[in-house]
């Protein structure tokens, strides 16, 4: 073999050794998601129509938390666990609050989906809808649900709990199995 060939093959491997490399670096560290519709409690709400019980309130996120483009906006109660972070990022000017609907606002479910941080490895599941109000649609995504930490480490399979939403009457104190979000 001539110099150059073996120069060309040793370009070769190192170039497939990088590109191999960044791969593996954007699979590990690319948040992933899976849909959750089959999966308790979601699987009750998809495809239902209901009306909030609670002031809500509308928020578009600079930086996307729930990372569906079809759905840009967030939807927020002053029960919910990231009300205070959302007041914090909204003076930060992080997040900028849309509107606030009443009480007997109508939101109708559409999908579920987990989403799995690729660099801390957390998950969070967001419900997915339309919300109406005065004649206009609003599409939203809910974060709900909590991974109890300590059920996880003690290999707990139904570690989820669900905070009350504005939509139930009543908190669910039920834990639930949810899958994590893989890249396939």
């Amino acid at each position: 073999m001539s110099t150059k060939k073996i120069m060309g093959i040793i370009a070769l491997v190192i170039i497939g050794g990088i590109v191999l490399l960044v791969f593996i670096i954007f699979a590990t560290v690319k948040t992933k998601s899976t849909s959750i519709n089959k999966y308790e409690p979601f699987k009750e709400w998809i495809g239902k129509t209901v009306t909030l019980n609670k002031e809500t309130v509308l928020f578009k996120d600079k930086v996307e938390m729930n990372h569906n483009s079809d759905y840009p906006y967030v939807l927020l109660d002053s029960l919910h666990p990231k009300w205070q972070y959302a007041e914090e990022q909204k003076a930060m000017g992080d997040l900028e609050e849309i509107i606030r609907f009443p009480e007997e606002t109508i939101l109708k479910f559409e999908k579920a989906i987990q989403y799995t941080n690729g660099v801390s490895g957390f998950s969070y599941p967001t419900i997915f809808g339309t919300l109406t109000s005065n004649g206009k649609e609003y599409k939203v995504g809910y974060q709900w649900g909590e991974m109890s930490i300590g059920k996880r480490f003690d290999k707990v399979e139904e570690c989820w709990q669900f905070h009350q939403a504005p939509w139930q009457e009543e908190k669910d104190t039920t834990f639930y199995d949810l899958p994590t979000a893989s890249l396939w």
